[in-house]
């Protein structure tokens, strides 16, 4: 009974903190749409670095990546590196020409940024931008609802679909009432707690397994594969597991949530000693979530639902309070990308069709409330989205991002740094790198042999180019 009142007074604890900052964030947001969407391009390099990197590494990090591990053993560590090498390309390529352009023009959004790059095709490009965002980002936070579902039945043991709502109500209140500056503020806070659990918990369940050692040894003794760097595949089966699960770092130059961050840094400096801050970071959450499922694993041997890996071992080894702190870790991480999804999503509605297709002036207060109750909708959507089924949510965020990254990722690379690229092009790369992901998916004999975002990115980069090239001219 002690452990259940620590941990409600935790969560409880937890939960108010962030929907105070979201409260407190409102009487700026109203203010302009650069407020509520950008947060006034503010940010500094901790807020921007922690956040971005928060946004992006969800419940599938905390949740999906320490289950993998849990199930497939050392080869999960693959997705650490490829992670990492998007952080780089991200921090060290990209960010630096966004911050600029976004400071030097006034673009709110993804598509803002695209149409800023391909005037000659604005109209196509939002539309297709849109119905992106829309159907991908819906998946998106509709994953994030269901690792909420699935933190609260492992920790309160109440039921799945109460879980979900729960976790709705929490990201949905402070997301339309604090609008970006809420979001940033609460991800930098989420984040911070995120990388303390992922580094204290693997360094306490590693020690119960008896040290690496004794870890390892045990791992091998269950089975084999799960010591093996490829679970004993080999041939083209190895191949496409460790290309597939490096490709995930794709994905990462085309995440609008992610690329947001850099338009709202306030200046080139934060994005210098951003880096530095996102790449620490980084390092010890992926490497951690990865240790922790493979020492979890070696602990309990097995588990009804190895995504609820995390909660349930900080239940059973922490006293109640530390172990309401390590759920608002899990939650902190379901929030810091639901929240950021919500918001992307809702402006691609009330932004960038509503107000730049209909001429309306962006700082009314129609506009952002318009923003306000698209954000609502989704959340809503989503909700029913996660309710369906209690999904795998590693698998269902990689899907969701696969479709953003592929879709979004090679027109604004090269948009950005090869001066032919045409607005043909893009569209061209959008809608190729869409339609590959959605195909490749849905064929079993493909999705099983290599990350659907592997082949999608190099199509849609090839459509960008060549396109480019046949319709010529500079932009």
């Amino acid at each position: 009974m002690e452990t259940s009142w620590s941990l409600a007074i935790s969560f409880i604890i937890y939960t108010v903190g962030i929907v105070a900052v979201g409260l407190y964030s409102a009487k700026y947001a109203s203010r302009s749409t650069s407020d509520y969407l950008l947060a006034r391009k503010g940010l500094g390099a901790w807020v921007t670095a922690i956040s971005a990197s928060a946004s992006s590494e969800s419940g599938w990090v905390t949740l999906g990546l320490v289950g993998t591990a849990f199930n497939e053993g050392l080869a999960a560590i693959w997705v650490a590196p490829g992670c990492l090498l998007g952080y780089l390309f991200n921090w060290w390529v990209m960010a630096r020409p966004i911050q600029k352009f976004s400071s030097e023009k006034e673009v709110y959004t993804i598509p803002d940024l695209l149409v800023a790059l391909f005037k000659e095709k604005a109209l196509a490009i939002r539309w297709i931008s849109v119905i992106v965002i829309f159907f991908m980002m819906t998946a998106y936070v509709g994953a994030q609802f269901n690792a909420a579902g699935k933190a609260f039945e492992a920790v309160f043991h109440i039921k799945y679909e109460l879980g979900v709502l729960i976790g709705v109500l929490i990201v949905v209140v402070y997301t339309v009432s604090g609008g970006f500056r809420a979001v940033a503020w609460t991800d930098f806070v989420q984040g911070i707690l995120m990388w303390v659990a992922l580094i204290f918990l693997p360094i306490l369940v590693i020690s119960q397994a008896g040290g690496f050692g004794e870890m390892f040894a045990t791992l091998e003794s269950y089975d084999a594969g799960l010591v093996n760097i490829t679970s004993k595949k080999v041939g083209f089966a190895a191949l496409g597991l460790i290309v597939g699960w490096l490709g995930i770092g794709l994905g990462y130059p085309g995440q609008p949530h992610v690329l947001l961050r850099f338009m709202a840094t306030k200046d080139q400096k934060a994005i210098t000693k951003g880096r530095i801050i996102a790449m620490v970071w980084g390092i010890f959450v992926f490497t951690g979530a990865v240790f922790l499922g493979l020492a979890t694993r070696a602990v309990f041997g097995s588990l009804g639902d190895a995504e609820q890996a995390l909660p349930i071992i900080a239940i059973q080894l922490l006293p109640g309070v530390l172990a309401g702190l390590m759920l608002a870790a899990v939650l902190a991480a379901i929030c810091s990308t639901a929240d950021s999804q919500l918001l992307v999503a809702s402006s691609s509605i009330s932004h960038d069709l509503y107000a730049r297709l209909t001429g309306k002036d962006l700082n009314s207060r129609h506009v952002i409330n318009i923003d306000r109750l698209a954000v609502v909708v989704l959340g809503i959507l989503s909700m029913i989205l996660a309710l369906t089924a209690n999904r795998v949510i590693f698998s269902f965020v990689l899907y969701a991002w696969a479709g953003l990254g592929a879709a979004f990722a090679p027109p604004l690379i090269l948009g950005l740094l090869w001066k032919k690229t045409t607005g043909s092009g893009a569209i061209a790369g959008m809608i190729v790198g869409f339609t590959t992901v959605v195909i490749w998916k849905n064929i079993p004999a493909l999705s099983g042999a290599l990350y659907e975002l592997v082949p999608a990115f190099f199509l849609s980069m090839v459509a960008v180019w060549l396109v480019s090239l046949l319709t010529g001219g500079k932009k």
